[in-house]
């Protein structure tokens, strides 16, 4: 007769763990699987307290559905792409996460592209997506965009812009971004109530309509105000630092100069202050300094940078949201989806001085 414990099967106890299903989930949320179904592939409305259970169970009982299986019956890949011109610039990284941060939580993942503000990096990572089945596009189109080829490479696959907004509705599924023309309107008219009245504006490409924009809210702050617009103190650069740098280094030589500038890009507001601090004026004293598209160590500058504070995150989460709702048969509509922004006071703009007080160059 045996005694005490049988061994144990050593293959037994190597036995892999049994896979998770979704009947699993579905009884210890205590749903059918139906709903939780729904509740993955957000096909239908599940109440907030039914959605935090069945969450709750697939966190608990780590789930992870078939996505291979799950993209074969959809015939989807439950990727989507997002390309922007300039990953260096804190606002388009900001505007990526926001667009992962919606991705991952419906589970689909993202494939990024940096076109460098050039159509044929662009058209090159266009082509990239439609190769690996990319279910939907975020698009920022480069500057030098050439229209309707975008949406013929991209075939049948959905299109959203953000930021970068084209004015004809074309094929996208929609638009996100903000009112540029009030934005850089209701930043005039602040440079205005301090009492500045030769103000310069560093645009981007006026071919690009947030440039455009932009220029267009500055001009109707000026009329607005009654000051002669001066075409001298319209300046272009492209968007970066160096563009920035230069175009405010011929501005500020002028026996003329302007008392404030203001920049209509982060990247070129960065350029302007170190031409600024390259030609020893005193910042906000002798020339005070405005820009767009605010960053985190903006504060870490000084003087500390007033700007306009774009939702760049929110932008990009809206986008994704509007572009992964189409791809899922519950379209938003093709509209346009305006968000407001912020001017962000700091250091960086005063009263201009006295005329007797400038120094001269």
């Amino acid at each position: 007769m045996r005694t005490g414990k049988r061994p144990a099967n050593p293959r037994r106890s190597h036995r892999r763990p049994r896979h998770v299903t979704i009947r699993d989930v579905a009884r210890a949320a205590g749903a059918s699987v139906s709903t939780v179904s729904a509740a993955i592939n957000h096909t239908d409305y599940i109440s907030a307290d039914m959605r935090e259970r069945i969450e709750s169970a697939i966190r608990r009982l780590r789930y992870h559905p078939n996505q291979m299986a799950r993209s074969l019956r959809l015939q989807r890949t439950h990727t989507i792409a997002i390309v922007v011109p300039d990953l260096s610039n804190s606002f388009y990284t900001e505007l990526i996460r926001g667009v992962r941060d919606y991705a991952v939580t419906v589970n689909y993942t993202l494939l990024v592209g940096d076109s460098r503000e050039k159509w044929e990096e662009e058209r090159a990572y266009l082509e990239e997506f439609r190769r690996r089945r990319a279910d939907g596009i975020v698009r920022v189109p480069a500057v030098d965009d050439s229209g309707s080829m975008a949406a013929r490479i991209a075939g049948e696959i959905p299109i959203v812009y953000a930021d970068r907004l084209p004015r004809s509705k074309g094929r996208a599924v929609g638009r996100v971004g903000v009112d540029s023309v009030a934005a850089a309107e209701h930043a005039t008219r602040y440079l205005l109530s301090l009492g500045h009245r030769r103000i310069a504006i560093i645009a981007g490409p006026l071919e690009n309509r947030n440039s455009e924009d932009r220029v267009e809210g500055y001009r109707r702050a000026l009329r607005s105000a009654g000051i002669a617009l001066d075409q001298s103190l319209i300046r272009t650069g492209d968007n970066t630092f160096s563009s920035g740098h230069q175009q405010v280094m011929e501005v500020l030589s002028r026996l003329d100069r302007p008392t404030a500038i203001f920049s209509t890009n982060n990247m070129m507001a960065l350029g302007a202050l170190r031409a600024i601090q390259e030609l020893q004026l005193r910042c906000p004293k002798e020339i005070s300094l405005l820009g767009f598209d605010d960053f985190e160590w903006a504060t870490l500058l000084r003087p500390a940078l007033t700007m306009v504070s774009q939702p760049a995150r929110e932008i990009g989460a809206l986008a994704a949201r509007t572009l992964i709702e189409h791809i899922e048969g519950r379209p938003r509509g093709s509209g346009t989806q305006i968000l407001p922004t912020q001017l962000v006071l700091r250091g960086s703009c005063s009263p201009p001085a006295p005329l007797s007080s400038r120094r001269k160059k």
